[in-house]
């Protein structure tokens, strides 16, 4: 299945140097995510949201990757928020979810702090990297609900009580704006707060009984594979395109053409185990309701070594493409460097080897 149309990915990539400089994702792309509810693809169907199986979501992710990487980025994180909809009152997650154009933008580190008072909380804080800042229509975090014990809850908030410091100025995903946002003494009623520790969430369905770090690292590792995709295509572009040139150096045509033929041979191979594990986890929690230990972890593993394999394969490549693939306007450039921002990720980078 195709999750976007040739007239939609000529817009989107002919924008592509346009969002970079403006550090913003243009309205366009906005309008066809849209058009297509891609922002409300793990909402219920009955408030309007398409409620797609995880693998589906995982293939546009990928998909949206190989277009450009800060729109998978868009996609990947601002759907993930809607995992959130089985754990709010329901009430506040129909409020929250309930137009196409409804996307969280927030952070889970806990680095708020909260007063209770009649009916809720006094919040202040500050979080960093609060992706989709600019065109959020709910915003989340993590607060500090008992400074002794260091126990904290999940707050929603709404844009007027957010200050955004637009301040992201990584490297790569240069237009995804992941803004830090700022709290001041603002009052949220219990209502709006929730628990993803509650053992069991308020809506049922088997999205939501899928492990959330799982769940989030496959969302981030379907796109880095989308990434790499994209470079690869591109890769093969460049070859052709300086064929004659690059024949004047003896051994190069070839030596190029072999290595990133080898580097696909092991990108196709992590892929095929990526969405092995992907599909049959979701077969699983579609029939039993849950996972055990054991493929959780492994879930965990194949997504941090396929970010591993995928910078591996980018990293082996582009010092073999020219001068031209350093220039930042380079399509080549901007997918290498997206994707060394996506896998600098917490969730995708592995602390032992896998």
């Amino acid at each position: 299945m195709r999750y976007f149309d040739k007239k939609s990915i000529d817009l989107i990539q002919s924008q592509s140097v346009q969002a970079e400089q403006a550090g913003q994702i243009p309205a366009d792309w906005l309008n066809i995510i849209y058009k297509k509810n891609y922002f409300r693809i793990f909402v219920p169907k009955q408030i309007g949201g398409l409620m797609l199986p995880l693998p589906d979501a995982l293939r546009l992710f990928d998909e949206a990757g190989s277009i450009d990487g800060n729109l998978g980025w868009a996609l990947a994180i601002g759907t993930g928020g809607a995992y959130f909809y089985a754990y709010m009152q329901p009430a506040n997650a129909n409020k929250v979810f309930n137009k196409p154009e409804s996307v969280i933008a927030g952070s889970g580190a806990p680095t708020g702090v909260a007063k209770a008072v009649k009916g809720g909380y006094m919040v202040s804080g500050s979080w960093k990297y609060a992706s989709g800042a600019n065109y959020a229509t709910s915003f989340t975090a993590n607060v500090i609900i008992n400074e002794r014990t260091k126990a904290y809850k999940a707050f929603t908030f709404e844009p007027s009580q957010i200050k955004i410091i637009k301040n992201w100025d990584a490297f790569g995903l240069k237009a995804t704006e992941g803004h830090t946002m700022i709290i001041e003494d603002a009052f949220v009623p219990e209502a709006m707060t929730f628990d993803l520790a509650i053992k069991e969430p308020l809506y049922k369905h088997a999205l939501y009984q899928f492990p959330f770090l799982q769940f989030a690292e496959l969302n981030f590792g379907a796109l880095s594979l989308g990434l790499c995709r994209h470079f690869f295509t591109e890769a093969h572009a460049l070859l052709k395109a300086n064929k004659k040139t690059w024949s004047r150096t003896e051994g190069r045509m070839a030596f190029v053409t072999k290595l990133i033929s080898e580097k696909e041979k092991a990108f196709n191979t992590a892929s095929g185990k990526f969405y092995k594990i992907a599909d049959s986890s979701w077969k699983e929690i579609v029939k039993t309701g849950k996972l055990n230990a054991r493929v959780q972890t492994e879930i965990s593993k194949v997504s941090k070594k396929t970010s591993r394999i995928v910078l591996d394969c980018m990293d082996s490549v582009i010092p073999y493409l020219g001068m031209g693939a350093m220039m930042e306007g380079a399509t080549i450039n901007q997918i290498w460097r997206d994707t060394h921002t996506t896998c600098q990720h917490i969730l995708l980078v592995p602390f032992a080897k896998v």
